[in-house]
């Protein structure tokens, strides 16, 4: 193999959707994987460091190599115990002593293990492996996330968007009644497991799940690369670090709505404090005017851009509502 370029050599590339990024980013912006410069010895090792045929906690043999994020691993895996496959997850052997990042991946251990929905992501297990890092091994899902989806295609059929906002709602529902919120939504942490003419839809990630009415530990950071932790989906009140209620899991959705049904999400800019400011300031323009020939009517329009309000006071106000609106609105 020749030698790479001076342009190649500060490029960096995503391990899980392939995009390819200048060398000033440390995380995937679209889906927060771990970026790598190129090298003629291969792509960088995860950092957890478990092989294929790896067994780990005593029961978890590692199927195939991770998705890497920034404060995680995901493992498909075997439970050779209970006879199953699983999503094994993982902090990254880094983080073990991080008493922030510790306490939230146990907070979302303890979520789901007090949730059981249809629509939201089941756990089996959760503890320490014996390199001191925790880990939970949650029920493996097949299929694509809303996210890979919308690379793949774009902008989502209304009706298939329909369906599956219609389940995300149904699983935040059960969480808003835990006085709980998701804190983190994104097309990536919606998944679709096709069902003959619909799609399953699994709610996953809980990671910045907190109580109602607090203020975040720590509020989305405006570097670029904190996209991945969903800064195009954030709403103003978790930027300024207020307290936040179900009103910002609406508002975060109201996000995903207007990607997937226009192809454009409601606030994109060259760098974080760039979109920081325009969810903070600018109004969006409506979905029906994003893109042409896109099949979007006036009441659609009207649904998500009151999710989209700065004011929380002036959004739905349940998800409920939220999901009846934008039913009533569709069929309109």
């Amino acid at each position: 193999m020749g030698a790479l370029s001076v342009e190649q050599s500060q490029e960096k590339k995503c391990p899980n959707c392939e995009r390819v990024y200048g060398a000033d980013l440390e995380y995937c912006p679209f889906d927060g994987g771990v970026l790598s410069s190129p090298s003629a010895s291969g792509a960088m090792p995860a950092p957890s460091g478990y092989s294929v045929g790896q067994t780990v906690a005593d029961k978890y043999t590692i199927l195939s190599t991770p998705k890497v994020g920034q404060h995680c691993c995901v493992y498909k895996a075997r439970d050779v115990h209970a006879n199953r496959v699983v999503a094994f997850k993982v902090l990254h052997a880094e983080h073990k002593n991080d008493k922030n990042i510790n306490t939230r991946f146990q907070n979302e251990g303890y979520l789901l293990s007090s949730l059981t929905h249809p629509h939201i992501i089941s756990i089996h297990d959760f503890g320490i492996t014996k390199e001191g890092t925790q880990f939970m091994a949650l029920k493996w899902v097949e299929g694509m996330s809303l996210g890979d989806l919308m690379k793949q295609d774009r902008k989502v059929d209304p009706k298939r968007v329909s369906v599956a906002f219609a389940q995300v709602c149904d699983a935040l529902s059960a969480v808003h009644q835990l006085m709980k919120i998701h804190g983190s939504l994104t097309p990536n942490h919606i998944l679709l497991t096709p069902a003959g003419s619909a799609d399953i839809v699994t709610l996953i990630d809980f990671s910045r799940s907190q109580s109602l009415g607090i203020k975040q530990e720590a509020p989305p950071d405006l570097n670029f690369s904190e996209m991945a932790r969903g800064l195009l989906y954030a709403s103003p009140e978790s930027m300024m670090g207020e307290p936040l209620d179900d009103r910002s899991d609406i508002y975060s959705l109201g996000c995903i709505l207007y990607e997937a049904l226009s192809g454009i999400a409601p606030f994109e800019g060259p760098n974080g404090l760039d979109i920081r400011q325009k969810h903070l300031t600018k109004k969006p323009t409506a979905p029906s005017a994003v893109t042409p020939g896109v099949r979007i009517n006036q009441y659609v329009d009207q649904v998500i851009l009151k999710a989209l309000e700065k004011s929380p006071d002036k959004r739905h106000q349940t998800i409920e509502k939220f999901a009846r609106d934008f039913k009533g609105a569709m069929a309109s």
